[in-house]
């Protein structure tokens, strides 16, 4: 039974977002309709499964199926707001040093670094046109006292970690970067950039297959289980007998068929909603100078970037049950919202709203590992609205891990491992509108 209203697993119909108008049409990824035998089989074609899967066919020398769904990019790969950025956790950098050490926290800044690097260098090498936009992002005070914080972070930044980081008073950042209602400053951080998601995991999905990998559309998993030590995945109309696979869900794992990572996250809707292109004179009259992403210092976060056509994405979270109905009144709120944030643009029409899931952890941290003693079950998952950077980085690890060329012991140690259960989890949405509760409490502080 899934968590969500079922409007949310619609997999025959893709996002209606504003990156399916900018796109080039997708690679086809005919259905699965025979049985076949592969090295590993990868359960999932976003981000994770299919940066994966190219590696494990460019780099190993490996036979590849990917099983998707709906379309490659279907989930949220596809349909995020672009934001190729640190880091996916939820965790502040001291509550990781705390609970991890400064080493293993130091570990995990670093690899994340290296996403951030994996991903601009999968567009040269694969050549992936995914319209990069920005040096670095923005992270916007929306109430006075935050600036301070933004402060401290980045010293923290800067000190620890070697990122460049400072922070802009509000005159300055208004004449340089924008004005808003929710404006106090800002701290920029020099690592990142805004990118197209669609662009990018389909780039993916056609690097993998011109390195030998095979992706499948239409073809959920729907029965897995062992012949001796080989694992045997069942669709609609075929199979896949293999080796290993990699579990690469996120969000939409079906979790009867992963009892193993059952009841150990929460999807979390987020919303977007895009403007028509904007005029010149329309960025002006909001003080807008700027194509770095930027998101602000609510715990509840809105986030935000002008996109390459001059439309102006706007994302927010907040839904609990992912039916028809709250979809209007989230589209209608963050219409609303946008209007007051940036009063200028009150009137602008709204083109595209759509919506889709990110995946959290109780621990706040994302999950990396295996299943199984054999190594013959991987996963990667959870990256708490962060992983545009972070999930063709795992997929890479993962492909490495399947491969026999490294293991457990080079994941990071604050990814590493299955996140906790969480108890009585089918009471998960629940908790999820305690939290949220909570969090707009705070975000009035």
């Amino acid at each position: 039974m899934s968590l969500y209203h079922s409007a949310m697993y619609h997999f025959d119909t893709p996002a209606p977002s504003c990156w399916q108008a900018m796109c080039a049409p997708a690679k086809e990824a005919p259905p699965l309709r025979e049985d076949v035998q592969c090295d590993v089989a990868v359960i999932g074609g976003g981000f994770t499964g299919l940066s994966a899967a190219l590696h494990l066919a460019r780099d190993h020398a490996l036979s590849v199926r990917v099983l998707e769904a709906g379309e490659p990019g279907w989930g949220a790969s596809g349909r995020n707001g672009g934001f190729c950025c640190l880091y996916p956790s939820t965790l502040s950098l001291e509550q990781m040093g705390q609970r991890y050490g400064e080493a293993a926290t130091l570990e995990f800044v670093r690899s994340q670094l290296q996403a951030i690097e994996l991903v601009s260098e999968l567009g040269e090498t694969e050549a992936i046109d995914f319209s990069p936009q920005g040096d670095g992002l923005y992270e916007v005070a929306h109430l006075p006292g935050r600036l301070a914080e933004l402060r401290d972070y980045a010293r923290t930044l800067g000190t620890r970690f070697g990122i460049p980081a400072r922070t802009i008073g509000r005159e300055e950042f208004a004449a340089t970067v924008h004005d808003s209602s929710e404006q106090f400053g800002a701290l920029h951080v020099g690592a990142g950039f805004g990118l197209n998601p669609l662009a990018l995991v389909r780039g993916l999905a056609r690097a993998a297959a011109r390195h030998g990998a095979e992706c499948h559309g239409a073809s959920a998993v729907t029965d897995w289980h062992r012949e001796g030590n080989r694992h045997r995945l069942r669709t609609a109309h075929g199979s896949v007998s293999c080796r290993k696979v990699i579990v690469a869900t996120n969000g939409y794992t079906p979790e009867p068929l992963v009892p193993g990572l059952a009841g150990r996250t929460v999807p979390v809707i987020s919303n977007i909603i895009t403007t028509r292109p904007l005029s010149p004179q329309e960025l002006t009259e909001q003080k807008w100078h700027t194509e770095m992403p930027c998101s602000n210092t609510r715990r509840l976060l809105f986030y935000y970037r002008l996109l390459a056509d001059r439309r102006f994405l706007f994302g927010a979270r907040g839904d609990t049950t992912g039916s028809p109905a709250d979809a209007a009144r989230m589209r209608a709120w963050m219409t609303r919202r946008l209007g007051e944030v940036f009063p200028a643009w009150r009137e602008v029409p709204i083109s595209h709203y759509w919506r889709g899931f990110v995946c959290m952890t109780a621990n706040g941290t994302p999950a990396l590992g295996a299943l199984d003693a054999a190594g013959s079950v991987l996963y990667g998952l959870a990256y708490h609205g962060n992983g545009v950077a972070a999930a063709p980085w795992t997929g890479r690890l993962l492909a490495r891990l399947a491969a026999g060329v490294c293991t457990s012991g080079d994941i990071p140690l604050v990814m590493r491992g299955p996140a906790p259960g969480i108890p009585l989890a089918s009471l998960r949405l629940w908790y999820l509108r305690g939290a949220l509760a909570w969090f707009r409490w705070q975000d009035r502080r």
